[in-house]
């Protein structure tokens, strides 16, 4: 006898948590270059690789709300079930063998924080911050903001563990968050440090609040940059043209080696200063 879900259930299940509530976005590291040279074996990887997250983090009462290539974004509504689907993750991402020699390497961030839910997705500075903080993390490495550390810390499984990794700029630029890493038995554990604006060479200043409805601009700016020697802003004062051009630099940092660095050229009321402000910057001479 076939069962029939009760009126109203399916539509229970959707509903997405609300309040306060834990977030887990992950990624594949390198991605990129593993589409371009083998694209058949990445096929089935990619599925395999799906399987296994969307099971890790279904089996500990998480929603996948969204993914965005072979990245993932899923809420629970506790901490400990994050971090158990993490640990989970990447026990079996570790174990599979993937057509690829060298493996699958996915890194994870974990956020608590409260967001605005809107049509079964999430919006807000919240998710915003667990980006960042995938953003700076290596493949194979699961770490968590210093709220979701909190939270965490009393309800750990036994097996698993917290490394501090101290405080990092994150590329929104605003205060630095504390990070710390999840041990897992049997996984590797020993990562470069975060790439983290803390690490790589650079001084943009930190914002006293993140850039908020500005996404699209600083998609433009970053395209721009990576296609021309020189991108200029123009427009009326106060419309945010530093602070866009400041977090496109900031995003960018990653593919510039020698950093990315702001010369504050406001206050200068004679041209013949510009040259003399930038020199002194880089603390070279004439």
């Amino acid at each position: 006898m076939e069962t029939v879900p009760a009126a109203g259930s399916q539509a229970a299940e959707r509903v997405l948590p609300s309040g306060t509530v834990a977030f887990v976005f992950t990624d594949i590291a390198g991605s990129t270059v593993r589409w371009e040279r083998h694209p058949e074996a990445m096929r089935a990887d990619l599925r395999r690789h799906d399987e296994l997250l969307r099971s890790a983090i279904l089996a500990h009462g998480g929603r996948v709300f969204k993914t965005i290539g072979d990245a993932f974004c899923a809420v629970f509504t506790r901490i400990e079930d994050a971090v158990d689907a993490c640990a989970q993750a990447q026990r079996e991402l570790h174990a599979e063998q993937f057509s690829n020699q060298d493996g699958l390497s996915v890194r994870m961030a974990v956020h608590l924080g409260e967001a605005e839910e809107r049509d079964e997705d999430y919006f807000g500075p919240t998710l915003n911050r667990v980006a960042r903080l995938l953003a700076v993390a290596h493949g194979g490495q699961v770490i968590l903001s210093g709220g979701a550390a909190a939270a965490a810390n009393g309800v750990l499984a036994q097996s698993l563990e917290l490394r501090d990794l101290g405080s990092h700029r994150l590329k929104d630029l605003t205060a630095p968050e504390h990070v710390f890493q999840l041990i897992i038995p049997d996984v590797e554990s020993e990562f470069p440090q975060l790439r983290s604006l803390s690490i790589l060479s650079n001084n943009l200043p930190q914002q006293t609040g993140p850039l908020v409805g500005r996404d699209e601009d600083v998609a433009r700016i970053r395209a721009l940059i990576e296609a021309a020697p020189v991108v200029t802003l123009s427009g009326a004062g106060g419309v945010g043209k530093t602070r866009c051009a400041l977090q496109a630099g900031a995003e960018l940092l990653d593919q510039f080696g020698d950093g990315v660095w702001f010369a504050d050229l406001a206050p200068l009321a004679d041209a013949s200063l510009v040259v003399p402000t930038i020199a002194r910057l880089f603390e070279v001479q004439e």
